[in-house]
């Protein structure tokens, strides 16, 4: 149960115990105000009839006792006069009138007595005073008995007790509705605001604040919550920045580790495989034109390995050496369309399609020309390797507000999250069965860190792969 439905039901709650509270006692009051003006009247009534009755009762005169109660029966047709005699014989009564043993025994009380009384008859619904009637000289002449209907004073009652239940039931609706509208400005609205600025720090989110300007203890709260949201995302930032420094430090580190390692190994190799390697290569070249085909074929074998081993040699001197590039203005275009003119011939011969897209504009950058180069040869390469027969390859050039994009596009089997993990690692290749040295895509991550760029892969396995170089714009780009 929420905290304004709670606090609404215990307001509703309370008021409903005091103004129920007030209204019995309005009630009552009402009730005993009623029957007290009843029996007053009562008391006028038979005090006055008592001397004129007693009078006629002295003078043996009952026709004047019927002709008095007649009279009244026109004044007050509510009002009903029973009048026995000292023996207690009926000597008049109003018409319609009932004789109940309750006014039987309040009149016998009344003419024991000689004490007026007033009383309920249950019996007849009936208020009604009981008297005797005496002579000048204080003998007994017989009993009056006047009763009064109650019924008015029942309706006046019901009326009162259902104004005073309205009042009591719309008094809680009011309470219930002006609590629940007041619950929801006041409590549930800032709270629920609160929970969402939580949500938010809970999902990452140190940017969003909780804005409720209220000058009570759930502003303060409010206030508190978003100064707390800056000091996390200040941390947070600082630790990130920590973070990525200590990334960027292991992953530098790392790097020149592996360049070391290649840089010696492809130093060693060129000096220990180089010469003894070129003599190869040239004897199996003499064996070319050999008149056995046998022969030939041995000897093309033994060429095409020999330059294979020397493209992995050239490849291992590339990244040990770390040319720096010769950076200067370049339209991107123009070593793209070099590259795909180059490859477009071996796309053919497979059965893929090549594209170039947006090639029509200009895209200036700062770089490189034959390391630009490089890069979309082995990007272009590689999707070729992965894109079956019939496929498309779509490059394409597009320009952002900060930066140039290269994207490479292939409909080829794709890239799984583990291989994805390990692209760019220098002799990681899952092409190793068909010749792949995986180094290619170790080169152009290479130069794409020499051209403080970015390169990203977009890939899962059956859906293609999308590598995307993003080059940044400056000053001295054109365009």
């Amino acid at each position: 149960m929420s905290i304004r439905l709670r606090f609404t039901l215990a307001l509703t709650a309370v008021g409903v115990v005091l103004f129920g509270t007030w209204a019995l006692w309005s009630y009552r009051s009402e009730r005993g105000d009623l029957y007290t003006a009843a029996t007053n009247e009562l008391r006028l009534i038979g005090q006055s009839l008592r001397t004129s009755l007693s009078g006629s009762l002295r003078d043996k005169q009952p026709a004047d006792v019927n002709e008095t109660i007649e009279a009244l029966e026109t004044l007050a047709p509510a009002i009903y006069i029973h009048v026995h005699d000292a023996n207690g014989r009926d000597v008049a009564r109003s018409k319609g009138a009932e004789q109940s043993d309750e006014t039987e025994q309040l009149m016998a009380s009344a003419s024991a007595t000689h004490m007026e009384t007033v009383q309920l008859d249950h019996t007849t619904h009936r208020l009604v005073y009981a008297a005797p009637l005496a002579n000048d000289d204080g003998s007994a002449l017989g009993t009056i008995a006047i009763a009064r209907s109650i019924d008015d004073i029942d309706a006046d009652l019901a009326r009162t007790l259902s104004r005073l239940v309205i009042v009591v039931v719309a008094f809680s609706v009011a309470t219930m509705g002006v609590g629940l509208l007041l619950g929801t400005y006041a409590v549930t609205r800032p709270i629920a605001s609160l929970l969402t600025g939580v949500r938010h720090v809970r999902e990452g989110d140190f940017v969003t604040r909780v804005s409720e300007a209220r000058h009570d203890e759930i502003g303060e709260l409010t206030n508190e919550f978003n100064r707390m949201i800056e000091a996390l995302a200040a941390s947070r930032g600082k630790f990130e920045t920590e973070a990525e420094a200590r990334r960027r430090l292991e992953r530098g580190l790392g790097e020149v580790d592996k360049l070391v390692t290649i840089g010696q190994l492809s130093a060693g190799l060129a000096h220990e495989i180089g010469s003894p390697l070129q003599v190869l290569s040239g004897r199996a070249s003499t064996l070319l034109d050999h008149t056995d085909p046998l022969v030939r074929r041995q000897a093309e074998l033994l060429v095409g390995q020999c330059d294979r081993i020397t493209r992995i040699v050239d490849h291992l001197l590339s990244l040990g050496r770390r040319k720096p590039p010769a950076i200067g203005p370049i339209d991107l275009v123009t070593p793209t369309r070099v590259v795909l003119d180059l490859v477009t011939a071996e796309a053919r011969k497979r059965g893929v399609n090549i594209e170039l897209a947006d090639a029509d504009k200009e895209h200036w950058i700062q770089g490189d020309a034959d390391q630009l180069q490089q890069i979309v040869l082995n990007l272009v390469r590689n999707a070729l390797a992965a894109t079956p027969q019939g496929g498309c390859i779509t490059v394409s050039l597009e320009k952002t507000a900060d930066a140039e994009l290269l994207r490479v596009k292939d409909t080829g089997v794709g890239i799984d999250e583990h291989t994805k993990q390990h692209l760019f690692e220098p002799f990681f290749t899952t092409r190793a069965s068909v010749g792949g040295t995986g180094l290619g895509l170790a080169v152009v991550k290479t130069i794409v860190t020499d051209h403080k760029a970015s390169i990203d892969v977009t890939s899962s396995p059956g859906a293609g792969a999308e590598f995307v170089v993003s080059f940044p714009l400056d000053e001295k780009s054109h365009g």
